[in-house]
């Protein structure tokens, strides 16, 4: 099923390595991606490999110019209401497209590095975006049971899929954009045959699996699509015939897929922080990298396949060498990190740790984190840290952060005590974990080393 793909072999990746590393002006890779206040959960880089974004937990796509050890912000573009899970270039335009928890699909103008348009559906999660090769349209895997087709000039949904039992977690497009690939919680994998971005017939199914698929990817040569699933298994479906080849098993659910056409290769990333590069040409394992710190959530390669970024639990992306592989090759992952401390002062403290410092900090910025800073919380009036891009419903509310008001918070849940509101669901039923979080918080969030008196209320400002 391999034979008919042209294949670039390693030597010939290695051989156009440094035409490639001229793009970002004639400096190495970056190591690091640094700027994200929280989890990375997916990244792309553009076809020269200049430019990269990365889509985050904290709300935010940041836009990078691939530069110097960390990499250089061209601009963060904030548009989204929850965690951003996915984000893509769109080939031949500035353009770039996102989606998120909050339920939306998002195009950017990358020239002017603005949101274009936010084209909001109901809440249930987004999970990953494809754009055609020929940049005219986006297609996005929604946890309601379906997926949608997007016109990217026109900024509107033009078509929409349903089939799956359940979650869809995965769309491509195949290469010449006469197929879309859809994956799902129910095992399946589906052909939909496209005509000018519409769903031209029936859906085809290409393999049934026991467990969820969770990752496609179309492969060099166009007639070739890799999948991993929930279980662990890799595997490559023969498009015209319906061959599937299950080339590894990991034990452990894979997260994230990427490919390579000039290295004639593709990876996957899983749970427990393992990636593997796969041959196209013949299935063979090329490469294998282990990260104890996982998971991989984000997977994307250089142009000339010899780099791979991955993403995760860190706040920034990291670069790993594929090949030639460094005889050394350090963890660059920190662990723990803020919300997996453990056995680090009080039980206040430790509540704090888990359940807020993925999204707000205690300093009087917010270091890009997903929530307003929690500075001089109590005594202040819900929605109005200056800045920070609340939802209506913490605009409109008239709560007063009290040690009362933050406890009901988490006992009932923000869903119940401030509907409406983009915090996630977040609560401690313990009353002796409560009261632990509140007395830290009181300390903690002091302004001048003055503890507020519950109910006193602070200057907005």
């Amino acid at each position: 099923m391999y034979g008919a793909l042209r294949r670039v072999t390693l030597a010939a990746a290695l051989t156009v390595s440094a035409q490639a590393h001229s793009a970002p002006g004639d400096q190495e890779w970056p190591e690091r991606l640094v700027g994200h206040g929280g989890p990375v959960m997916g990244i792309a880089l553009s076809d020269d490999g200049s430019e990269a974004l990365t889509a985050s937990f904290d709300y935010s796509i940041i836009h990078w110019r691939m530069q110097g050890p960390e990499g250089a912000i061209v601009a963060r573009l904030i548009g989204h209401n929850a965690a951003v899970n996915d984000v893509a270039f769109v080939p031949g335009a500035a353009k770039a497209v996102s989606v998120s928890d909050d339920g939306a699909l998002a195009i950017w103008n990358l020239r002017e590095n603005r949101l274009e348009v936010l084209i909001e559906d109901t809440k249930d999660k987004v999970q990953d975006v494809a754009v055609s090769l020929d940049g005219r349209f986006a297609a996005a895997a929604r946890w309601d049971g379906t997926a949608r087709i997007f016109d990217i000039a026109a900024g509107r949904e033009i078509a929409r899929i349903e089939g799956h039992r359940g979650n869809v977690n995965a769309v491509a497009f195949s290469l010449d954009g006469r197929q879309l690939l859809t994956a799902g919680y129910d095992g399946t994998v589906r052909e939909w045959p496209l005509e000018n971005g519409l769903i031209a017939g029936p859906s085809r199914l290409l393999y049934a699996h026991g467990w969820g698929v969770n990752v496609l990817a179309a492969l060099p040569g166009g007639s070739l699509l890799a999948f991993g699933t929930l279980n662990g298994v890799t595997g490559v479906i023969d498009l015209p015939s319906g061959d599937v080849a299950e080339l590894a098993s990991n034990e452990h659910p894979v997260l994230s897929i990427a490919s390579s056409p000039r290295a004639g290769w593709f990876a996957t990333g899983s749970a427990n922080g393992n990636i593997r590069v796969f041959d196209v040409d013949t299935g063979n394992l090329v490469e294998e990298y282990g990260d104890i710190y996982g998971p991989v959530w984000g997977l994307s390669f250089t142009p000339e396949g010899t780099q791979l970024y991955r993403s995760g639990l860190d706040d920034f992306a990291i670069r790993w060498q594929v090949a030639p592989r460094h005889p050394l090759e350090p963890i660059q992952s920190v662990y723990p990190r803020r919300f997996q401390t453990v056995n680090r002062g009080g039980p206040g403290e430790m509540e704090f740790l888990r359940k807020c410092s993925v999204c707000h900090t205690l300093t009087p910025y917010d270091a890009n984190r997903a929530g307003p800073t929690l500075y001089g919380l109590f005594g202040r009036v819900a929605g109005t840290v200056p800045g920070y891009k609340y939802s209506q419903a913490l605009v409109e509310s008239d709560i007063v952060w009290t040690p009362e008001t933050v406890s009901r918070l988490f006992d009932d849940g923000p869903d119940v005590v401030t509907p409406g509101t983009k915090m996630p669901v977040q609560r401690l039923k313990s009353v002796e974990r409560r009261d632990a979080l509140i007395t830290y918080l009181l300390e903690a969030t002091a302004t001048n080393g003055k503890t507020p008196l519950p109910g006193e209320r602070q200057s907005k400002n």
